[in-house]
């Protein structure tokens, strides 16, 4: 039985995170249901942690054809050489175990995937008018979950904030070309940016809080993805208690990122969070019920998204 070898250019070509917001939708749901295994281990086999890591996820559905193992990595010298990241993910079939496909995705992938649960937050989660929009960090998703917040909530303004502003200033460009109708900027001052969104993007590398919780307006969203392992937070425990937070998986969020912080700090219960995405999807757990409410998505990633966006790939190419 052949082995069906996909690469990044073909999935590119074929695959947009529009193509995935339901998929992801439905994948939230599925898992909250109690029908995923998702696993995550991480790697650091860099001189130092933050010169590069290795994420390897692995998901299954019940009532799937197919299984997913996801092999992650991200280096910083590939950025520096302006290089691809690497990774795949293999599909195998769910009744015999045997290796479908290998997607070499080059992060692609990971990237739309996150796009796109990052729009099914906003959508279930964000203040039904929003005007401002901030989002803090200058990479890949810094580019990718503003374009993904305005397909669900169009806004007017958006204000960037990087730790390096040249690179602030190439986001901006590049947002400009996606989203025209949006006055796009770039913010020294993070406290101001902050201050004034209506629905704030993390997505930063930060392995301390850079977010302070009574930075937050009233009846504003938070889209967190940026703390995606044990090691980074974005939010302090203060923003994390002034919100209604909602996870991927309790499980997960209480392992890694803002809510594991605040847990190991001692000032956060994973008690405390509101429910999982999924659950506000199915009905099962209300997501905001009033004008004022600050609501958190903070979102580190499942096995099952990526399942169902090998699926999508699969199904288009095929």
């Amino acid at each position: 039985m052949s082995t069906r070898v996909v690469n990044a250019e073909s999935i590119r070509g074929k695959v947009t995170f529009e193509d995935l917001v339901e998929p992801v939708s439905r994948a939230f749901a599925e898992t909250s249901a109690g029908l995923a295994d998702n696993g995550l281990i991480v790697m650091f086999p860099a001189e130092r942690r933050e010169l590069g890591d290795v994420y390897v996820k692995t998901g299954s559905l019940r009532g799937h054809d197919v299984y997913i193992v996801k092999v992650s990595p991200w280096f910083s010298a590939n950025l520096e050489r302006g290089q691809a990241q690497g990774g795949f993910v293999a599909v195998f079939d769910s009744a015999t175990g045997h290796t479908l496909a290998l997607l070499h995705d080059e992060h692609y992938l990971s990237d739309i995937r996150t796009a796109a649960a990052g729009a099914v937050a906003a959508r279930m989660l964000a203040p039904p008018t929003v005007e401002t929009v901030a989002v803090l960090g200058a990479g890949v998703q810094a580019y990718w979950q503003p374009l993904a917040l305005y397909g669900e909530r169009p806004f007017k303004t958006l204000s960037i904030w990087a730790r390096s502003m040249p690179k602030a200033e190439v986001l901006k460009s590049r947002l400009r070309e996606k989203l025209p109708d949006v006055e796009i900027w770039c913010s020294p001052d993070i406290e101001s940016t902050v201050r004034r969104a209506d629905v704030l993007i993390t997505a930063t590398q930060a392995r301390e809080p850079l977010v302070r919780g009574e930075w937050l307006r009233r009846g504003a969203h938070v889209t967190a993805v940026g703390a995606d392992d044990a090691t980074k937070s974005e939010l302090d425990a203060t923003a994390l208690r002034r919100a209604k937070v909602f996870v991927d998986a309790r499980e997960i969020a209480e392992a890694n990122g803002d809510v594991h912080r605040a847990i190991r700090t001692g000032r956060y219960s994973i008690d405390d969070v509101s429910g999982e995405l999924g659950e506000v999807i199915s009905g099962r757990k209300a997501g905001r019920t009033a004008v004022d409410d600050i609501t958190v998505a903070k979102l580190v990633g499942l096995g099952a998204q990526d399942l169902v966006a090998a699926e999508v790939t699969l199904a288009k190419l095929s």
